[in-house]
Formats: C-alpha cells, sequence, structure tokens
C-alpha cells in the first residue's frame, strides 16, 4: 500500500467526523492554547507581528466555531459501523 493510499484510508469520513468532534469538545483548551502561543509571540517579537497574530485567533474562532455547529449535526459513520467497510 502506498503513501497516497495509506493517507485516503486516514481521511476517511469517519475518522474526519471523530477530529471534528474532538475539536469541538476540546474547544476551550484550543483557544487558550492558541491564546498563549500567539501572545508569546507578541510578547518576543515586540508586537511586530500583532496583526497577523490577531488574524490567526480570528481564523481559529471560526473555525472551532464551524466545527462545534457541525457537531450537532449527526456525523457520517456515527450509527452503526458498515461491516463492509
Amino acid at each position: 500500500m502506498g503513501l497516497l493510499d495509506k493517507v485516503k484510508k486516514l481521511a476517511s469520513e469517519e475518522n474526519i467526523a471523530k477530529a471534528k468532534g474532538a475539536v469541538a469538545d476540546n474547544a476551550d483548551k484550543i483557544t487558550d492554547t492558541v491564546a498563549k502561543a500567539t501572545s508569546t509571540i507578541d510578547e518576543k517579537t515586540g508586537g511586530k507581528y500583532r496583526d497577523k497574530l490577531d488574524k490567526v485567533e480570528q481564523t481559529v474562532a471560526r473555525n472551532l466555531e464551524k466545527a462545534k455547529d457541525e457537531g450537532d449535526e449527526p456525523r457520517p459513520g456515527s450509527g452503526p459501523s458498515d461491516p463492509t467497510g
């Protein structure tokens, strides 16, 4: 099995749904970690990249909200497992 085949297998709808669920469940931790990281970078660079760091924080927040919203919908693969898959 080649690398591309392995990646395709890992990127199954079920695995993607599991990852989105984990992100939604840990959104607060992710937000806190990103805030700490951007704060540290901002401090070390003397505020030189604050505008870019703000964009990073906004993008993360937007994507976390999207993951939370998708977590409210039934996810593929969340039912009984397919014995043929």
